[in-house]
């Protein structure tokens, strides 16, 4: 899945544009930052409204900010896993989408890149949540997965953690159902250890995502 199906194509600002101007379409779209194109339709630059509140002629047009070369951007292909990585990285609300020679497409939002990341992780489906510990050798996920859906319990959505310090992966599995003592029991009969359930039974689904996703800090 990449931003591809994502972005919107909102308009950017253009660097004729006055920052008076700039910052009523900042106050419009709701946005704490906009990207600027050149006459072209090139990405140039990205303006914060705290940025252009700090200065002091609102009359001055926004080629004037000195703020201009290599924005940071995503391309259309993407992955929704590297744009939230480079989202997170650098502590954006949005990120602009340009084409490899430059050219301005859209524009892609947190929401809308982490509401991806959970529909992917099946965080709107109904079902439990676990987390196991292994050593890094010691059970593949192929086998884990045979192991769990041997049992007649599908498993929905899969990821992992590596820490390299203690040389374990910890594995979090989204099931299809909410009674996870079965699944419990044959894990830890393998000697798989369960360290973490979160169980969609006990409390809503809108909450328990959310719970999911600071879990993984995504």
């Amino acid at each position: 899945m990449t931003v591809q199906t994502l972005y919107s194509p909102e308009p950017a600002l253009l660097s004729t544009d006055s920052i008076g101007d700039a910052l009523l379409r900042l106050e419009e779209e709701g946005l704490a930052a906009m990207p600027v194109a050149d006459e072209s339709g090139k990405l140039v630059a990205v303006v914060s409204e705290i940025a252009l509140q700090d200065h002091p002629d609102p009359r001055a047009l926004l080629s004037t900010l000195g703020q201009y070369g290599a924005p940071l951007s995503s391309e259309p292909d993407t992955h929704v896993f590297d744009a939230a990585h480079l989202m997170r990285e650098h502590d954006l609300v949005s990120l602009p989408i340009a084409d490899a020679d430059g050219t301005y497409r859209g524009l892609v939002t947190r929401r809308d890149v982490f509401g991806q990341l959970a529909h992917m992780l099946a965080t709107e489906e109904d079902g439990a949540i676990i987390v196991a510990e292994v050593g890094r050798h010691d059970v593949s996920l192929a086998q884990l997965a045979h192991l769990i859906e041997g049992s007649g319990v599908r498993i929905l959505s899969i990821s992992t953690e590596d820490d390299a310090a203690t040389g374990h992966v910890r594995i979090t599995l989204k099931l299809n159902v909410t009674d996870t003592s079965r699944v419990r029991h044959l894990l830890t009969h393998h000697g798989i250890g369960v360290v973490g359930v979160f169980d969609e039974a006990d409390s809503d689904l809108e909450s328990r995502a959310a719970e999911f996703l600071r879990y993984l800090e995504v």
